[in-house]
Order: structure tokens, then C-alpha cells, then sequence
């Protein structure tokens, strides 16, 4: 009876899979069909897949059946205990082809080169660092594999975390926004975005291979302090675009422009800011930087103004509230001395 109840379990296909899955589980499968999402995201026999986020195994299991025998599945979590369900859960249906990882907010620790593909469900929009995330999964990846990122539309995230896109002022970026940047941050090409599903992205991502980029920053810091602050913008100019040769990230502008505000070499600090902010204009980091240097330099006007940006490209951020709930106060403490 064993061996034929264990036929049985690897050979069942979807939608029917009632032996597979948990009561609580149906009304998200039916959400997102796991024949459909396993057809678009090219699931083969013999596969070997990581889960990041796998939790009771909802997905992990299926997979496990769909890879069959000659595949396996790395089910990750940071929840033990939710693990712990999963091996049980494996054991009840005679799966043996899932290994429980436990790993780290920013690293699911898959094996070296291991993957075919990993794939998360309903994970990255809850990730409070994705990039860190993705730029470890790629050493766990095989050359021409995938990662999968399957996550609600920007609707149910607005409702899931009270976002009101109808205020002033409110336009977080949108969920395939925020795959995107993770994706060029991380080194790698969003290859599909498939809308199969009603409710539902299936983001499809290619690592791409590490390349070596030259500083933006170092050239521009150099060419600024050489030739002065407009043959630093002519220069940006001609690179700003190629992020293939450049490392052009957000980070690169708000750490030079940090490091000229701490040498009070304030005209530097705004023209290298203001490069960041043409190519990151939603980014609160720089609008904030830029905010004090008009605050130290005792522009209030203008100060006000890239403060208030600040707020609305980081509305979750409690310095940016505290700081326009006090700015004239502030301002009054910071601000130039005759």
C-alpha cells in the first residue's frame, strides 16, 4: 500500500491535487493555479528548484511533484518551525526530494551553482531589502537558469498596506517598478512579465554575468575637483546612459554627495546630488541630502521644498516626518550665523 499510495502522489497532476495540498490552501490555488504557473515559467522533470520563503510548503510540494524523482526542490525559510510542518508534511506524503533550508533575511543559503531556477510566491513586495536578497540567490544559480517572482498587482499591495494612490503626493513605485530596479541593482534582465493570472505578475528574471563596471563616482569626483562643476555635468552627460560600462546606482551619487557635504564644499555636493536625482527622481535618499544642504547653507525655501520631496518618495519614513513636523525649528538651529 505504501509503494502504490507513493505512485499515486508523484503521478497526480493539477488542478486535482486534494491528496497534495492542505484545506486552507485551496482558495489561493484556485487563485493561482499551479499547472498554469508552472507552464509559463517552463517546470521540468528533473529540475532542481529553490523556494525562497517556502513556509508550509504550499508550493514546495507541488513542485516537488512536478520536478519528480530525478528532480529536487531546496524549500527556504527563516521560519523554523514552518520548516519543521514542511518535513513532516513530506513525510505524510512520501516526498522525498525536498531539503528544508534555514536561511537569512537577505541570503537563502541554496547550495553553490545548485539551481535551475528559484522562485518566490508572495514574498518579494514584503521583502524590506530585495536587492541584497537577489544579488545573493545569483551565486545558487546555474548558468541559464531563472528566478520567479510571483506577486500580487498593485492593487491588493495598495490595500494590503493602506496605500492611497488618489492623495497629492502619494506614487510609490508600482510592483513592476520595484522588480525592475531589483533586477538592474541585483544583475539581472527582466525577461517576461506574463499577466496569466487575474490578480497575480509572473515576473520572469535571467541572472547576467558580473561584469566589472568603472566608477561613475570616481570620475566624476575626479573631473569636478580638476575641471570645475560644469565639466563634471558635461562628463555625467556623456555616461549617464551607460550603465553597461558605469556603476551608475543610486548609492554612487548619495555617497559623494554626502562626502562633499561633510567637506562643506557645498556647490559640489548639490551638482553631484542633482545628477542622482535626474536619473533616481523618486528617490527620497537624495532629495533629503539635497534638502540639507539648502538647510545648511541657509536657503529655507529650498530646503522646504526638496524636504517636503524627501516626504513623498519616503512617506514611511519617520525622519522625513519628524524633520517637516520641526523644520522651522530646525532651520532656526541650523541655519547660517551672520
Amino acid at each position: 500500500m505504501a509503494v502504490a499510495g507513493m505512485l499515486f502522489i508523484m503521478s497526480a497532476r493539477l488542478p486535482g491535487q486534494n491528496d497534495m495540498s492542505e484545506p486552507w490552501e485551496k482558495g489561493i490555488n484556485e487563485r493561482q493555479p499551479p499547472d498554469i504557473v508552472f507552464e509559463s515559467i517552463g517546470v521540468q522533470p528533473g529540475m532542481t528548484i529553490g523556494e525562497i520563503g517556502a513556509g508550509r510548503g504550499r508550493y514546495t510540494v507541488l513542485l516537488a511533484n512536478e520536478v519528480g524523482p530525478g528532480g529536487k526542490v531546496f524549500a527556504n525559510d527563516i521560519d523554523e518551525s514552518s520548516l519543521a510542518y514542511l518535513r513532516g508534511r513530506c513525510r505524510r506524503l512520501n516526498i522525498s526530494n525536498v531539503e528544508t533550508i534555514v536561511g537569512e533575511m537577505d541570503n537563502p543559503l541554496f547550495p553553490y551553482h545548485s539551481l535551475d531556477m528559484a522562485m518566490m510566491v508572495l514574498v518579494y513586495h514584503m521583502i524590506e531589502n530585495p536587492d541584497n536578497l537577489l544579488t545573493n540567490l545569483k551565486k545558487s544559480l546555474k548558468p541559464g537558469s531563472k528566478l520567479v517572482i510571483l506577486d500580487p498587482r498593485d492593487e491588493e499591495i495598495d490595500r494590503e498596506f493602506g496605500i492611497d494612490r488618489s492623495k497629492p503626493g502619494i506614487q510609490p513605485p508600482t510592483i513592476k517598478e520595484r522588480v525592475k530596479k531589483s533586477a538592474d541593482a541585483a544583475g539581472y534582465e527582466l525577461v517576461k512579465v506574463d499577466t496569466v493570472l487575474p490578480h497575480d505578475y509572473i515576473f520572469i528574471l535571467e541572472p547576467q554575468p558580473d561584469v566589472k563596471k568603472k566608477s561613475a563616482g570616481e570620475l566624476i569626483q575626479k573631473t569636478l575637483l580638476s575641471d570645475g562643476i560644469e565639466a563634471s555635468k558635461k562628463q555625467f552627460n556623456q555616461i549617464k546612459g551607460d550603465t553597461a560600462q558605469y556603476d551608475l546606482s543610486e548609492k554612487v551619487f548619495t555617497i559623494l554627495g554626502n562626502e562633499f557635504l561633510g567637506a562643506r564644499a557645498y556647490p559640489e555636493a548639490l551638482a553631484v546630488l542633482n545628477m542622482g536625482a535626474e536619473l533616481y527622481p523618486k528617490s527620497s535618499k537624495l532629495y533629503g541630502t539635497i534638502g540639507e544642504v539648502y538647510l545648511v547653507t541657509g536657503d529655507k525655501e529650498n530646503a522646504r521644498t526638496y524636504y517636503n520631496l524627501y516626504l513623498e518618495n519616503g512617506p514611511d519614513s519617520l525622519n522625513a516626518r519628524a524633520i517637516m513636523q520641526n523644520f522651522d525649528l530646525m532651520y532656526e538651529q541650523l541655519r547660517p550665523k551672520e
